[in-house]
């Protein structure tokens, strides 16, 4: 039998998700910037080109802002392109990172679960007019009848 969690718990890979897609996607707009700017040798030997590395961070952080509003598509095309990242890293012989890009995946992969089901959740909720939607069934009044009054 699955083990249902608490929305909380949910909220909050979700948040470990956009926030994995702020940290890595800053650090990396940050590592390219800094290698193309600063004429990092170090640096551009490894990345080949600051730029491409650097649009790739701005990209990762503009996915996570439309993660952390809840975007399933967002994340999946982080999920996808981090992914594929991570695959070219390993396939070029780069093994050194390979535990903090599983590391990253494992948070993404559980957020988009996260959010998948926080959405579904809302979706019944929302259908089933739960007051805790903002939304609230009430049964139709009945229109005042008028009493004779006995005097």
């Amino acid at each position: 039998m699955a083990k249902t969690l608490d929305e909380s718990k949910l909220r909050s890979r979700h948040r470990n998700a956009y926030i994995a897609l702020y940290i890595v996607g800053g650090l990396t707009l940050l590592l390219g910037l800094t290698a193309e700017l600063g004429r990092v040798e170090a640096l551009l030997q490894l990345f080949g080109s600051g730029w491409v590395v650097a649009v790739e961070g701005a990209i990762l952080v503009l996915l996570g802002y439309f993660t952390m509003g809840g975007s399933l598509l967002a994340l999946g095309i982080a999920i996808g392109l981090y992914g594929v990242d991570a695959i070219l890293t390993v396939l070029g012989g780069a093994f050194a990172g390979v535990w903090v890009r599983a590391l990253v995946l494992f948070f993404l992969i559980r957020g988009f679960m996260a959010l998948r089901e926080l959405k579904r959740r809302q979706t019944v909720a929302a259908s089933l007019g739960s007051p805790s939607t903002g939304v609230t069934r009430t049964e139709p009044s009945l229109p005042p009848q008028d009493h004779p009054t006995t005097s």
